[in-house]
């Protein structure tokens, strides 16, 4: 519960975060601070660190633009959720887009022809005018690949052929 909790609550701030029309290279650059330094996220979660002082860290350290969004989540006590807001933020952008995210989970990368296909039919499948598709290699799967997208997993792995078959003999 909580976890979803946190999510929406990530959401909402990507949401703002999106609406306040800051350069992208701003984001990027906190974003890349938040996730490449744990020493800034303990001195921003930390409960013994003064408001102030964390104020102060923000000043110094992030661009100008995203200054005032890091203090206003600074000051709510959500920093610990900052890798969140970045992740929900880019999701948030491809959605506004139009733009789908999808996983590839497969035991070896399709060609570059194949790729195309599979977004084509994703960007048929759920109407988005593009899909952003990332690639997991899972050598369990046996072959074949798993395509998650839109909350759909379309499962086309020698494993889930397997899986189902037992599922089959199992109701006989």
């Amino acid at each position: 519960m909580g976890n979803s909790l946190n999510r929406q609550a990530a959401r909402s701030y990507a949401a703002a975060l999106y609406d306040l029309h800051l350069p992208e290279k701003d984001i990027k650059t906190s974003r890349e601070m938040i996730c490449g330094s744990p020493q800034l996220m303990k001195v921003l979660t930390c409960p013994v660190v003064s408001m102030t002082q964390k104020m102060a860290c923000v000043d110094r350290i992030f661009p100008e633009s995203i200054r005032t969004f890091m203090k206003v989540v600074c000051k709510h006590e959500k920093c610990g959720l900052l890798d969140m807001i970045f992740e929900c933020y880019e999701d948030y952008v491809n959605m506004m887009k139009n733009v789908l995210n999808v996983v590839i989970r497969c035991v070896t990368p399709p060609k570059p022809q194949q790729l195309e296909g599979i977004r084509k039919y994703i960007c048929s499948r759920f109407t988005v005018d593009d899909a952003r598709i990332d690639i997991v290699k899972d050598p369990s799967l046996i072959g074949g690949f798993i395509i998650e997208a839109g909350g759909c997993e379309m499962d086309y792995s020698i494993r889930g052929r397997f899986d189902q078959l037992e599922q089959r003999l199992i109701r006989r």
